[in-house]
Formats: structure tokens, C-alpha cells, sequence
């Protein structure tokens, strides 16, 4: 196995004498990459001015590398499925750049750069137009005898003007391999920190990009599949969701041993393309360098990948909904979870997990994930990768046991509280109202006395809305208790309405699958049922932006434009997806006690805000629960230590009414 003595250590510039000048002073360096700007390829002159900066450095590069811009320069960013006019001028002048400062190749980021509206609303990519543009700029390079070169890209694009971006294409390693099939002339540029944040997020929030299994994109992964046909590597660090470009070392990467696995595979020219608070300076880029250096002098070891998990069947959520999920703040969720602790009762259920693996991309200090239920948190545990079980922990708790509970969560000391613990089918709570009761309303209020100081999100249902049936009435009142704790002291609360979600574990839709899995008729109550329905991973979103919802003082939000369907068409689509041929069969069982035909978001006195954050809106208006209802009651439970008579209490309370029949569609 070859050392990887073949390598060649690189750094980074814009083609701009001063920046040229100070990345080669303090050498001797291996050479450069050259990364043009905009303005440099608006005109033949302007071409010149940046061809000049490396012709005539001193000393001269002993070697030098050539990357396209991420925006030509009337502003527009460079789409490879946009062979605009401007495009083919700017392709044709990049590759003349390449030629004439003596690189031999050009990269070019495999993006697509949309806003997160448009990306949710796309239907992936055109392959044609991307195809024509990946021609153009192959055939552009040929012409100089410059090869073409196509780079991973991250999953949030930031693109140096503010704002949020992403790509349907270029993240994953397949995109790129796929590529080069079409355009053979193609070759690659790997980049360590694109692929770690793509990973990160793969695992944060998977449907975005259909992430199946986030092993396979692990940054070995990456070079296995990429560094045989890479003619340049990128290196930096990284670290969450959006820490890119980071100084070697001082992110979340073991770089030493890619470094020497890149050099091994034959890649000849290995960039320190670290991210500088100061461009016109490159401390950091330079110490990397040096780390590379030291890296290369030992040889390359094999690398074993990580044996296979036992991994949940996939299905197609999404296209039950027709539509993809919000994208998260990522922005302000970085703001508010980076480095804080975060406590979820109810963690180990469907929603508890997605919410911990997305939150887990923002990097909080630590995440206990508390619950009851022995088999679901064992699952969890097993489930989780080592650097994510490092920052979680596991507790065995009922949130109705109250000393208990105030121990685990003073013990977790949360800056944030998501109290996601519940019973949730109607049937049962008009059948065993008392431990609906001791859960739902003295196991909430437990929980919200004892978080204290944090932010604390509470899990309602649409349900709420109407208040129609115990269990309806249960969150209702669950809400006016987080209302109430948020106008005390204790902390800034909001409640968070979800509706139906889809393929959570004992829904009607997870009943489908399994039951369209095996071939079985479908158990439906009423075909005719109106429900909204959401993903998983929207519900995910949903309840981390009810956090910063809670943090700007909003105390009510709920689902945006969730999608309605009748039961009988959600029955039909999980059949079709699940693979069925025709209609599916159906055994109808009859509507339950407490359920209604139709469910409603908002009720009387209620309105529907303008969304904030994605897939998030705030609830206004008037509430319907007095709050004096409130007051009465948890001035009688606080003082009350017997546990039954205070699930007696709460029973009482679910046994009236709390809004009148009627409420807004």
C-alpha cells in the first residue's frame, strides 16, 4: 500500500495579489488553490487581473489547482441545472483560468441552491438540464486539457450572502458516481466537512434527502467511493449541522487517518480549505496544512466499517402527503440547542426519538430521553450511534410518580423541557378516565412544577379543539396548565396541538402498513373520518420550533397546512404504497366511543396565525377554558399529597365540559 508520499499539500485563495502574496509567505508550501470569485469571470478583463495575481506571484506556486464560483456575477447562484447564457460564459472562463495559471482541473459544486420553500415544493431535478450544463463544462475543459471535476456539497448551503439554501442533488456520494456514468470524463473533488454535515443531518432529519441508512454515508464511506476517481481533496473540520470548514481538529473528525487513506487511494492534491474569520489572514489554514504534512508521513491503515444495524423497513411517509417536510430553523434552532441540555418525558416513543435525533444535529450538551416504557428506551439505546449515546441519557420514570420525577429533573438540570409522555386514544379515556386523568393532566402538571426556569413545550392534540371526549379534554385543560405555568414564574411554556401522525407507533396508519404488509384486510372505523395528517418528521419539526415559539411568547401553536385525508383514502394510499395491487380490503369496525367524523384545528374564539416557522403556526384568539378552572384546580392539587385523590380530582374535571359543541372549521 502505497505511503500517500504522493500527495501534494495545498492551500487556499482568491486569484487577488495581496491574498495570493500572504498565503505564500512563511513557506515553502506545496502550492495553491485558486477559487475564483464572481467579478472574475464578468469580463476578459477582469479574467486577466486574476490570471496575473498567480502568473506573476513571488515566489511563484509550485503547483495550483482551479475552482469555478458559486455565483456568476450578475448574482444568480451557479445551478448546474441552469445552462443560462451568463452560465456558458462563465463555465468557458473559468476553464480558460484553469489553463492559463497551469492547473490541471476545474471544480464545480454539484448543486441545485434553492430557498427551502422551493425545495419542499420540488419534484427533484431536471436531469436533462443538468446533463446539458455537466456536458458543457466537460466538453469547455477538454478543449484546455483541463479535467472537470465535481464537488460533494453540505446539506444547508449558506453561499456567502446570507440566508438558507439546499440542494436536491450532490450530497450523497451516489449522486456523484451517478454523474460521472453519464459524463465518464468526469472526476471528482471530496470534501471532509461537506460529507460529515450531510451525515449529521441525514440523521437529524432523513426524509429530506430520503436518507435510508445514515451509515453508508459516513465520511470513510465517502472515500471509498469517491477517492479513486478524486483528482482533489478538500479538508477541514466539522461539527453538528452547521459547522463547516472548521480548523483541523477542532471539530467532531478523526482527519489524520482520511488524510492518509485520500494520499493512499491516489488523490494528488489535498486542499486545507478551512474557513478563516479573516480571509486576508490564514493562521488557521496553515496549521492545517501542517497537520496534513504530518499526517501524510505515516502510512494508510484499512478501514472497517461499522457492522451492520438492525434498521426499521423504510416506507414513503412523505409520498402519503405528496409533499416533502418543512425544513427546520436551522439557524435559530443552532442558536437556542447548541450546548444546552434538553429533557424529553415520553422520549423513547416514535415522536421522543425523531425529535432527539434532530435535535442531536444542533449539538446539545446532553439529552435525557425519560420514559416508562423499559422496551422502547432498551430499543433506543441500541438504536443510537456511540457519538450520539455519549450525549444521551436513558431514564426509567412515570411522570405521575412526583418525588421521583423532580429528582430525575433536577438531576438533568434542562434548559429545555418537551413533555411528550401521554395517553392518546379516545376510546380508552372514556373507559379508564382516571389514569387518562393521573397521565395526561396530574403526570403534565408534574412535570411543569418541576422544570423551574426552562423552556418547556407540551404535546396537545387537535382534539383539544373541540374538547369533545375525555381524552380531548385532557389536553385541553393540559394546555390551560402550561398557559398558566408560563404566566408564572416557572418559565416561558407553549403547547403544541399535533394531529394524526403518520407511521407513529400504534396510529391508525402504522396498523395500515402492517396490516398491508402482510397481506390482511384493513380494520377501519369509518371510511368517511376527516383527519390531518402529518409526517414524522414535520411532527418533529413542529414540536423543536414549538421551543422557539414558547421562547418568543407564544403560547399556542400547531401543524401548518396539514394534509386532510379521510381514512378511507389514507387506507388506500398505504396500501398502494405498501405495493398492493387495487383497493385495498377493509373490515369496518365502527366509529369508537369519543370520536368525532371531523377534527378541527382551532375552536371557538381561535384563529389561525401567520406562520413563523416552518410548518408552525401560532394559534390566537380568546381561550375557551376559563382560567379560573385552572387556578381552582392546582390550588386544591398542589396542596393535596395523596395521588388519588388527586387523580380523582383531575377525573372530575374531565367529566365536564370545557367549550361549547360547536368550534371554527
Amino acid at each position: 500500500m502505497s505511503t500517500g508520499s504522493a500527495a501534494i499539500p495545498l492551500l487556499k485563495a482568491a486569484p487577488r495579489p495581496e491574498q495570493v502574496a500572504e498565503r505564500l509567505a512563511g513557506g515553502p508550501w506545496g502550492g495553491l488553490e485558486l477559487c475564483l470569485m464572481p467579478a472574475d469571470v464578468a469580463d476578459d478583463r477582469a479574467l486577466d487581473a486574476a490570471v496575473r495575481a498567480v502568473s506573476e506571484a513571488d515566489p511563484a506556486p509550485a503547483r495550483v489547482t482551479a475552482e469555478a464560483p458559486v455565483a456568476w456575477p450578475s448574482g444568480a447562484f451557479v445551478r448546474v441545472d441552469e445552462l443560462t447564457v451568463e452560465a456558458r460564459e462563465g463555465i468557458e472562463r473559468s476553464a480558460d483560468f484553469a489553463a492559463r495559471i497551469g492547473s490541471s482541473v476545474l471544480t464545480i459544486h454539484l448543486f441545485v441552491p434553492q430557498e427551502p420553500a422551493a425545495f419542499r415544493a420540488a419534484r427533484g431535478v431536471d436531469e436533462e438540464a443538468v446533463h446539458a450544463f455537466l456536458d458543457v463544462f466537460a466538453d469547455a475543459c477538454a478543449q484546455r486539457g483541463v479535467t472537470p471535476l465535481i464537488e460533494n456539497v453540505p446539506p444547508i448551503l449558506r453561499m456567502r450572502t446570507g440566508g438558507v439554501f439546499l440542494s436536491p442533488i450532490g450530497g450523497h456520494w451516489r449522486d456523484l458516481l451517478a454523474w460521472r456514468v453519464r459524463v465518464p470524463t468526469l472526476g471528482f473533488t471530496l470534501d471532509t466537512s461537506h460529507a460529515a454535515l450531510f451525515r449529521t443531518f441525514g440523521v437529524a432529519a432523513p426524509a429530506q434527502f430520503a436518507v435510508e441508512d445514515p451509515d453508508e454515508l459516513e465520511l470513510d464511506r465517502y472515500v471509498a467511493e469517491l477517492a479513486p476517481h478524486a483528482r482533489v481533496a478538500h479538508v477541514s473540520d466539522a461539527a453538528g449541522v452547521l459547522g463547516e470548514g472548521l480548523p483541523y481538529g477542532e471539530g467532531e473528525l478523526d482527519l489524520d487517518p482520511v488524510v492518509r487513506r485520500l494520499a493512499a487511494a491516489g488523490v494528488p492534491a489535498i486542499v486545507a480549505e478551512i474557513n478563516e474569520p479573516d480571509p486576508a489572514r490564514s493562521p488557521a489554514m496553515k496549521a492545517g496544512y501542517r497537520a496534513i504534512e504530518a499526517a501524510l508521513r505515516e502510512p494508510a491503515r484499512p478501514w472497517r466499517p461499522r457492522a451492520p444495524r438492525l434498521r426499521p423497513e423504510r416506507f414513503d411517509w412523505p409520498g402519503v402527503v405528496g409533499r416533502r417536510d418543512p425544513l427546520p430553523a436551522v439557524l435559530e434552532l443552532e442558536e437556542h440547542f447548541a450546548g444546552r441540555r434538553v429533557l424529553i418525558t415520553g422520549g423513547a416513543g416514535s415522536i421522543g426519538t425523531a425529535l432527539a435525533n434532530l435535535l442531536h444535529g444542533f449539538r446539545p450538551s446532553a439529552i435525557t430521553l425519560l420514559d416508562l416504557h423499559e422496551a422502547s428506551l432498551t430499543a433506543d439505546r441500541r438504536a443510537r450511534a456511540p457519538e450520539e449515546l455519549a450525549r444521551t441519557d436513558h431514564v426509567l420514570c412515570d411522570v405521575r410518580e412526583r418525588a421521583r420525577l423532580e429528582e430525575e429533573v433536577a438531576r438533568a438540570r434542562p434548559d429545555v423541557v418537551f413533555h411528550l409522555a401521554a395517553y392518546k386514544h379516545v376510546d380508552w379515556a372514556e373507559r379508564f378516565p382516571e389514569e387518562f386523568a393521573a397521565t395526561n393532566l396530574d403526570g403534565s402538571w408534574n412535570v411543569l412544577r418541576a422544570a423551574g426556569d426552562a423552556i418547556v413545550v407540551v404535546a396537545s392534540t387537535d382534539k383539544a379543539a373541540r374538547a369533545a371526549g375525555r381524552y380531548g379534554r385532557s389536553k385541553r385543560l393540559m394546555e390551560a396548565l402550561a398557559a398558566l405555568a408560563g404566566a408564572d414564574t416557572w418559565g416561558r411554556c407553549a403547547a403544541v396541538r399535533l394531529v394524526n401522525v403518520l407511521g407513529s407507533a400504534g396510529s391508525a396508519s402504522d396498523l395500515f402498513l402492517r396490516q398491508a404488509r402482510a397481506g390482511v384486510p384493513l380494520t377501519v372505523t369509518d371510511g368517511g373520518m376527516r383527519r390531518y395528517w402529518i409526517t414524522m418528521g414535520h411532527a418533529a419539526t413542529l414540536v423543536a420550533h414549538g421551543a422557539l415559539s414558547a421562547a418568543a411568547g407564544v403560547p399556542l401553536v400547531t401543524a401548518a397546512e396539514p394534509v386532510t385525508l379521510t381514512v378511507g383514502q389514507l387506507a388506500e394510499r398505504v396500501w398502494g404504497g405498501a405495493g398492493r395491487p387495487g383497493a385495498p380490503d377493509v373490515a369496518l369496525l365502527g366509529v369508537r366511543a369519543g370520536e368525532t367524523m371531523e377534527e378541527v384545528l382551532v375552536g371557538p374564539g381561535e384563529v389561525l396565525g401567520q406562520e413563523r416557522f416552518a410548518g408552525c403556526v401560532p394559534i390566537e384568539g380568546t381561550v375557551a377554558l376559563p382560567g379560573d378552572v385552572a387556578h381552582e384546580l392546582v390550588a386544591r392539587l398542589d396542596a393535596e399529597p395523596d395521588r388519588a385523590v388527586r387523580r380523582a380530582l383531575w377525573a372530575r374535571a374531565l367529566a365536564r365540559p370545557l367549550v361549547p359543541a360547536t368550534a371554527a372549521p
